[in-house]
């Protein structure tokens, strides 16, 4: 079954083939509104109920999965990050806040680069981290837009990281982080809710639970 989570204003956007099966195993989306069809309407009508308030989620189901991405494709420009769970040596997760929001440190790929030392180099340049040593990838995520007048899709492609206690932590001012701080495992559920959806999905992914 192909499915493929899009985050717009913080809610997801679901592309399946197989919106039954979907729902079946994810409860929460039976009260998502479903369009038939990798139509351009679709996508448009789906992305403006997804801006309203009070909405929970949609769905875009067509046979086709090559439909539903060019679709996408067609409305959206691409862009790759990167991005880290960076844990030390007392287990803590390295997190940080920006603009009202606990996020995990991320970037944009710049041109030739390996999405793999993207993610090495953007944690690095947010956080002031420099002993880091990447590990497993965890999952990628992706989320909508708006820049300069492009409408553009995030692909975000997260690895678990190794850091240390011993790297004085400098929050980036540039890219507006305020923060940047290891939480213990017993803290992140709390710090976790005051962060952006697709952040909690990739901490789940790493396997914290809470």
């Amino acid at each position: 079954m192909f499915t493929q989570k899009i985050y717009v204003n913080n809610k997801p956007l679901i592309l399946t083939n197989n919106a039954r099966a979907y729902v079946e195993t994810h409860t929460i989306a039976s009260g998502y509104m479903l369009f038939t069809g990798a139509f351009t309407r679709n996508f448009r009508l789906a992305f403006q109920h997804l801006e309203k308030p009070g909405t929970l989620g949609a769905i875009i189901e067509d046979i086709s999965s090559h439909s539903l991405q060019h679709e996408l494709y067609q409305l959206y420009t691409p862009v790759d990050a990167g991005g880290g769970v960076v844990i030390n040596e007392d287990g803590a997760v390295l997190m940080i806040y920006r603009r009202g929001k606990w996020d995990l440190p991320k970037g944009k790929r710049d041109d030739g680069e390996d999405i793999a030392e993207c993610a090495l180099r953007e944690v690095s340049e947010e956080t002031g981290l420099q002993k880091l040593k990447l590990e497993d990838k965890i999952c990628d995520t992706y989320h909508v837009y708006a820049q300069n007048g492009q409408s553009l899709l995030k692909c975000t492609t997260w690895y678990k990281m190794k850091g240390t206690t011993k790297d004085t932590l400098m929050p980036q001012k540039e890219e507006n982080i305020e923060e940047a701080k290891w939480i213990s495992q017993q803290q992140l559920g709390t710090v976790a809710f005051k962060a952006y959806e697709a952040i909690r999905e990739v901490l789940h992914s790493a396997g914290y639970k809470w």
